[in-house]
């Protein structure tokens, strides 16, 4: 792709809306980092913040839409709590794009889970504290309703409680809610992408429910991938041939160790059936950090937009461990 935001002069948001639907379109992510740092230096050079506020904001959040869509890239902790606590909104304005999607690539990537829960925490409490404006409430000429990203959690938690939602609880929630019905339906898809996260995040990692690798291992003799709390059957030797030719081939990579096998015992002792330990014929419950995305590449449609952003992730991780081999 040909980077326009390098050799055009000037930006407009035209442009800088087309290199957003670029990327939404073709997965290009790291396109979307490279455009961040561009449009990050040409707007601390305008001097638009002091000049044109109203501008400057309108800028900001286009900025700010690329840095989500190449949130991957960033590795910092606050990065992601600041982005999220407040510019949130703005993620549910680019039809198509999955914000948990991002969240989990980090997650993965991440080996202890004490660390992953700690992430989570992190990241529900940005959305807690965040005075993002979610709903407008004089559309709905009700004072009381909810407005706030942080007002819409705290809702959340009134209605559903502050353990895991109750799946009924929830279905009530969305549909007959006090304020949710008023709703018309963008805003409501609004809150329902909201509490999508919200929940996700609640899952500490150490339960089936909320460990968010892939693993490979043997029930009742057949190979099967273990999938936040439900299993699918592996079908064919090819898919099997592919997972371990995937494991096996790995790149070693600066990247944290995913977490090990002694970990599966702990989050699958409510479920018998299915044994921690994996099957000789099968790879291990043991893998590497690029193999463990492109088990996870599984689970998603080739065209869909998680399935482009793990194939980027994958393809970034072995192009660092390429230049990393070649300064050896």
């Amino acid at each position: 792709m040909i980077n326009f935001l390098k050799i055009m002069p000037e930006l407009t948001t035209t442009l800088l809306q087309q290199e957003i639907d670029y990327v939404l379109t073709y997965g290009d992510f790291g396109g979307a980092f490279e455009s961040y740092n561009i449009v990050k230096d040409r707007l601390e050079e305008s001097g638009l913040a002091k000049s044109s506020p109203s501008r400057y904001r309108q800028y900001r959040d286009y900025l700010m839409k690329l840095k989500f869509l190449s949130l991957e890239y960033f590795n910092d902790l606050d990065d992601y709590y600041e982005l999220i606590k407040d510019y949130f909104p703005l993620a549910l304005e680019m039809d198509g794009f999955d914000l948990w999607s991002k969240l989990e690539i980090y997650l993965v990537s991440v080996g202890n889970l004490e660390v992953r829960d700690v992430f989570k925490q992190k990241i529900r409490e940005a959305l807690d504290k965040s005075d993002s404006l979610l709903v407008n409430r004089q559309k709905y000429n009700n004072p009381e309703m909810p407005a706030k990203v942080g007002e819409w959690t705290k809702d959340f938690i009134i209605n559903l409680g502050l353990d895991s939602f109750d799946k009924v609880k929830k279905m009530e929630y969305l549909s007959s809610g006090k304020f949710i019905r008023l709703l018309d339906k963008a805003d409501k898809e609004k809150i329902k992408a909201l509490l999508d996260i919200y929940e996700k995040l609640m899952l500490s990692s150490k339960t089936k429910e909320g460990y968010e690798n892939s693993v490979v291992m043997n029930l009742d003799g057949k190979p099967v991938i273990f999938n936040r709390g439900t299993v699918e059957e592996v079908r064919g030797l090819d898919e099997i041939r592919k997972v371990a030719d995937a494991i096996s081939s790995d790149i070693p990579v600066s990247a944290p160790a995913v977490a090990s096998s002694d970990v599966l015992p702990d989050i699958l002792s409510d479920t018998p059936s299915i044994p921690a330990a994996p099957a000789s014929n099968v790879p291990s419950a043991t893998i590497s950090h690029t193999a463990e995305l492109e088990t996870m590449l599984k689970n998603y449609p080739p065209d869909s937009l998680e399935y482009k952003a793990v194939s980027q992730e994958i393809l970034r991780l072995k192009k660092v461990a390429a230049r990393k081999n070649a300064n050896q």
